[in-house]
């Protein structure tokens, strides 16, 4: 038997990663002659079947992202019980093990990865698609130093199916969960602009700002705890790049950069040492917005959270907050409050316990949100009372459509759907702001389209657009003139130079025939072509382990990095006079999953490989193997490098001991 094929095209070649949702393996697709990455579902994943609908849907449409800060998907596919999801195979490491392996990164690095996730993820909100799991679990840095993000459209699936799965995945996100995620809130893009935060300040200090035993205590922090600034924890980091950090990070949407492209354009700024004012980012006293906002989870709690103790119950800004009658109260609301996280974190089955605690929460009467903009906190408050809704202040920012004083903005948006008592956020205008001479936008790094949209936006011209070789992906802007900062009046063309990816290199085609396979692979790999995946075969004419034919003509001009397949010699083939025996070989005593066989028959005629390292899934079981063979000699069996079985044999009896 030869490697485990999928949809008769995906040979499975070797395990590559283990999750707690999927396994990926390294595949080659015999289809298009290339090798993928394929994430197969884990048996408890393909047993319900809204989870296996949402999952094919959201996959479908993230197949959908073409991006070069994006892991392309090349394909969705059942087979059997078989549930997979066919993937570019990266070249690198994963972002959580660089940040393990070296702790706080140098800034400048940092924010240069940044930039290309915040390009993702602009791309993808302009496509409606949100990632809801960035985290550095989900980003590969390529040998190029490329940032790719993977994994979009899958957490939704998980979010949305009901299935019962590993709850460790669950638990290893929860660490860059967005406030709104933990409590169960609406999620929008901004929820991904405060994992990409999160994932920023890690990259910075080295570990996460909130840590704890379990997943709820987490969740808890992320609501109710204040961020402490990274440069308490490392020196070094500019002023401007902790400003977006925290900013990203608010606890409030509502406070957050209103898209990726904005927080692009504010990590920009720190490479060129200029800090971009950023509305709603407090530079006094103990920074953002110590209290956090939550549903009701009681009649006496409405749209707080206290603590236990009674001695930080925050600012609400509501006149109907009541106090917590006595201690004990509040703390039975606290178990009620983590029983309701718990079951949104780790969607396992409700028990009879916390369908009590949700019972007051979950029938709560809904209600539309209004629209605010444009009118006075007063008017607002009115109105939300009449729908059962309270008003919480948030920051005075800069407006050129509202007047001083009016709404500007809110969170939750209008028209959205929420419970009686929910707290709804506001951000009020201070009046226009003094208009700046202009100075040219930031477009390096990003795609030529969004380069000339931003240069719009910003009341300049796309200029000439010439081509040029780099190890940057095709269609990214990697120089652009006048440079980023140039003051310069409306309507100046910025000319810039677009990557056409890396020159092409080709090589010739050795001669390998008749050389050894170590050999062949050698000689491949100095001239930077690969060696496929070899077949094997028993020949009279060339020694055992000699490449007997090879794909392309000695001399043909190859692309460097292709892939060139070969046939490699057995050894001799048995005589006529040869007598065939069947030996069963069980896989239970292989070491991993995917392991490599190897058979040798030692008879009268010689000693011969009949199988050269193909590879098995143990899961599969067993095979039977037909061996030919003349008078007495012997059978040895080896997983990867180590002798399993070892028989004597004779062909000519069929005796096996």
């Amino acid at each position: 038997m030869s490697s485990r094929i999928l949809a008769g095209r995906y040979e499975l070649l070797e395990k590559i990663g283990d999750g707690g949702m999927a396994v990926v393996y390294k595949a080659r697709c015999r289809l298009l002659n290339r090798f993928v990455a394929i994430k197969i579902l884990k048996p408890d994943f393909t047993k319900d079947l809204k989870f296996i609908e949402n999952f094919r849907r959201e996959s479908q449409a993230a197949a959908s992202l073409s991006h070069p800060n994006i892991v392309n998907i090349y394909d969705v596919g059942k087979e059997g019980n078989i549930y997979y999801i066919v993937m570019e195979l990266i070249e690198g490491q994963v972002l959580s093990d660089v940040i393990k392996n070296e702790g706080p990164m140098e800034y400048r690095r940092a924010v240069d990865i940044a930039k290309q996730i915040a390009l993702a993820l602009s791309f993808a909100h302009k496509n409606h698609i949100i990632h809801r799991d960035v985290k550095p679990h989900n980003i590969l840095i390529t040998r190029e130093g490329i940032a790719k993000i993977t994994d979009f459209g899958i957490a939704k699936a998980v979010n949305e199916g009901t299935i019962v799965g590993n709850t460790g995945t669950i638990m290893g996100s929860v660490h860059y969960f967005s406030p709104e995620q933990a409590r169960g809130g609406y999620v929008d893009e901004k929820s991904d602009i405060y994992s990409l935060g999160i994932v920023l300040y890690e990259m910075l200090t080295g570990k996460v700002p909130f840590d704890a035993d379990n997943p709820v205590a987490v969740a808890l922090m992320h609501m109710n705890e204040e961020i402490v600034p990274p440069s308490k924890h490392v020196s070094g980091i500019p002023r401007s790049l902790e400003e977006i950090v925290m900013k990203a990070t608010n606890k409030y949407q509502i406070n957050r950069f209103k898209s990726a492209d904005e927080m692009y354009e504010a990590l920009c700024a720190v490479d060129m040492e200029k800090a971009i004012p950023l509305a709603g980012f407090n530079h006094s006293g103990g920074g953002l917005d110590a209290t956090i906002v939550m549903n009701a989870v009681n009649g006496n709690q409405k749209g707080a959270y206290s603590d236990p103790e009674g001695d930080n119950a925050g600012d609400m800004r509501s006149k109907n907050k009541k106090e917590p009658k006595s201690k004990k109260k509040v703390k039975i609301n606290k178990i009620k409050l983590a029983a309701i996280i718990l079951a949104l974190i780790c969607a396992i089955p409700v028990s009879q316990l916390i369908l009590s605690a949700l019972e007051e929460f979950a029938f709560a009467k809904e209600v539309t949100v209004p629209d605010l903009r444009g009118k006075t906190v007063e008017a607002a408050t009115a109105e939300l009372k009449q729908y059962g809704l309270e008003l919480r202040l948030g920051d005075e920012i800069t407006s050129s459509e509202y007047e001083a004083g009016l709404i500007v903005s809110q969170d939750p948006e209008a028209q959205m759907k929420v419970k009686e008592g929910y707290v709804v956020t506001v951000n009020v205008s201070k009046g226009k702001e003094r208009v700046k001479e202009g100075t040219i936008p930031p477009v390096v790094n990003r795609t030529l389209s969004d380069a000339e949209f931003v240069l719009k936006s910003y009341g300049y011209e796309l200029g000439r657009v010439s081509e040029q070789h780099s190890d940057m992906p095709k269609d990214i802007v990697i120089k652009q003139s006048p440079e980023a900062g140039t003051v310069a009046d409306p309507g100046t063309r910025v000319d810039v130079v677009v990557s056409i990816g890396k020159a092409i290199e080709y090589v010739q085609m050795p001669n390998l025939i008749g050389k050894g396979i170590d050999v062949a692979r050698q000689e491949l790999e100095t001239l930077g072509l690969t060696m496929g995946t070899p077949t094997y075969e028993m020949s009279n004419a060339f020694e055992l382990n000699s490449v007997m034919w090879q794909q392309y003509e000695p001399g043909v001009l190859l692309e460097k990095g292709t892939a060139v397949n070969l046939k490699i010699s057995t050894g001799s083939k048995p005589s006529a006079s040869s007598r065939s025996i069947a030996l069963t070989v069980d896989y239970e005593h292989a070491a991993n999953e995917i392991f490599y066989l190897t058979v040798v028959v030692s008879d009268e005629s010689g000693v011969r490989t009949v199988i050269n390292r193909e590879q098995r899934i143990k899961s599969d079981g067993s095979e039977i193997l037909s061996l030919n063979g003349t008078g007495r000699g012997s059978v040895k069996v080896l997983f990867d490098n180590d002798v399993a079985y070892e028989w004597d044999v004779n062909f000519d009896t069929g005796e096996i001991n």
